[in-house]
């Protein structure tokens, strides 16, 4: 936009992404739904669930964006690199890996990396975007099937999105990916200002649970370390989570 119009918007808008820059017809489409949810939409579809697009991958976009994904990608490189370098790592894999935000870091430590996404529009992006990493498209992160056995599976702020019965569930299979080796958790585990008990699937889900319920969940696997994640400082929860990191009993015994 030019000086002109840049003066009908005021300064927080200006940093907000550029609707004028939509297609017309995405614009009657929005309102559409808009006046959907307005009319009663959202309890006539309480059945459907919730597609994740890109904003809802990260609440963050353009400078915050570009920060919060370093800082992300700096934590996850400090704690892998901590049993990294005393063992090589083949295959190391992602659950919910959505466009692939962060999983690129795990490609600095094993030669094979794979990223286990739901939603088909994410995969899309993630194989144009990182073609050195094999994505594919499951139907559910409960039932992910796999061949091929990681020495580091990881999960990053998806169980605080799904109810407590999936969220052990996906724990679950994050034993089953890597039976020998670790598994890197990063969710919210203290609660901020709204409740966060919400229990309706088809709903956004934001939950924290503690250490102590993760490590609950990921029995017999034992917790070898915790460390805050840490996020851009206009972040509004001080405490925004916790990175678990986790040790298959079997590659303790070995």
């Amino acid at each position: 936009m030019n000086e002109n119009e840049a003066r009908l918007f005021s300064a927080t808008e200006r940093t907000l992404p550029d609707a004028t820059q939509l297609p017309v017809k995405m614009l009657l489409k929005s309102l559409y739904v808009k006046l959907r949810r307005h009319l009663g939409g959202r309890r006539l579809e309480s059945s459907a669930r919730m597609v994740w697009t890109l904003d809802a991958v990260s609440d963050a976009s353009g400078p915050t964006a570009a920060v919060r994904n370093y800082l992300d990608q700096r934590t996850i490189r400090n704690i892998v690199s901590q049993f990294a370098h005393t063992a090589t790592l083949q295959r190391a894999c992602e659950v919910g890996c959505g466009y692939g935000r962060v999983i690129m870091v795990l490609k600095e430590f094993a030669a094979q990396v794979k990223g286990f996404e739901r939603e088909e529009d994410l995969v899309r992006i993630a194989r144009k975007l990182q073609p050195e990493i094999e994505f594919e498209h499951v139907g559910a992160l409960t039932e992910i099937r796999d061949s091929a056995e990681y020495d580091l599976a990881m999960m990053c702020t998806v169980l605080q999105h799904l109810s407590d019965d999936d969220a052990r569930r996906v724990c679950g299979v994050l034993r089953t990916l890597a039976p020998h080796g670790h598994v890197l958790l990063i969710e919210k585990t203290e609660p901020f200002h709204i409740t966060e008990n919400v229990t309706d699937g088809a709903r956004f889900i934001s939950r924290a649970r503690s250490v102590e319920t993760y490590a609950d969940y990921m029995k017999p696997f034992t917790l070898v370390s915790v460390a805050p994640r840490v996020l851009e400082p206009t972040y509004p929860n001080p405490k925004p989570g916790s990175c678990m990191l986790f040790r298959s009993p079997e590659l303790h015994s070995a």
